[in-house]
């Protein structure tokens, strides 16, 4: 029995050194082959790992592509907003256009000597016939029905606030015409305080005229901001400098002028007034 148990103690001992022996002279070709698994391991691994980063790059590349296509297309739909939106401006500028006139009259009429006139009947006579081919009334409603949500909505401030300054100019010489067509009494409560502050606001320099010359100095105003209109639009639209052609828009001040004094002119005689009645 002891025999029986030294022979596998010895076995055991014979096993363990000689597998001890065999994997010392194996040790470099084991090292190999584990360090070569590891390696196939980390190897596959990192393929994986680099096929991920690679979907993930085509994937954010989408999205950019996404994003900028978006951008531009957003972009492309604001810009058409705006020029639909100025459109809409220059439509309102021209529709006021057409009372520019009563503005050329009001530089040229002294206001207060019209209010203080003593021959009240032939005065309002006398202001009937100069707005009475401006159809004030239809085109005063025609004005109001303009939709105006796309130029608030889309256009600049600046752009907003210059038309809205000719148009307080022009707004202001038809109500003081009309008011004038029906009463020269209520003549005396004629306000401008509120649109010489608007002026002033936005040409700075302005301000010395205005306490030079008095209220009057705002009718002054109204081709400048007319011609300032279309310019800030262009300056919006296409970032242009300015393409007005300042020699065409004095002409065309001028001959305005020039027409104003003939018509004047001619309907105080028509009523028998005196030209002291104009500057």
């Amino acid at each position: 029995m002891m025999n029986e148990f030294w022979k596998w103690v010895l076995g055991v001992i014979t096993s363990t050194g000689f597998l001890a022996f065999v994997a010392y002279l194996m040790r470099e070709t084991l090292s190999k082959f584990f360090t070569k698994s590891v390696e196939h391991k980390f190897e596959k691994k990192l393929e994986v790992f680099k096929a991920d980063i690679r979907d993930s790059e085509k994937e954010l590349e989408q999205i950019r592509t996404f994003i900028v296509s978006a951008r531009r297309e957003r972009d492309s739909i604001l810009q058409a907003k705006r020029f639909e939106a100025a459109e809409v401006l220059l439509h309102l500028r021209q529709k006021l256009s057409q009372f520019s006139m009563l503005v050329e009259y009001l530089k040229i009429i002294k206001i207060d000597e019209i209010i203080k006139s003593s021959n009240e009947q032939k005065v309002i006579e006398f202001i009937n016939t100069l707005i009475k081919p401006f159809n004030i009334d239809e085109n005063i409603k025609v004005l109001g029905e303009i939709d105006r949500t796309l130029p608030r909505l889309y256009l600049s401030d600046k752009s907003i606030k210059v038309f809205d300054a000719y148009e307080s100019i022009i707004m202001h010489s038809v109500t003081v015409m009309r008011i004038l067509s029906i009463s020269l009494e209520t003549g005396k409560y004629f306000k401008t305080d509120q649109l010489v502050k608007i002026i002033i606001e936005l040409v700075p320099p302005s301000k010395a005229g205005f306490e030079q010359f008095g209220e009057g100095y705002v009718f002054q105003w109204a081709t400048h901001f007319y011609n300032e209109t279309l310019q800030e639009l262009r300056n919006e639209l296409f970032g242009t400098a300015n393409m007005n052609n300042d020699t065409d828009s004095a002409e065309t001040s001028a001959l305005d002028v020039r027409r104003a004094q003939i018509n004047l002119r001619q309907s105080l005689q028509a009523a028998g007034l005196s030209e002291t009645l104009l500057n």
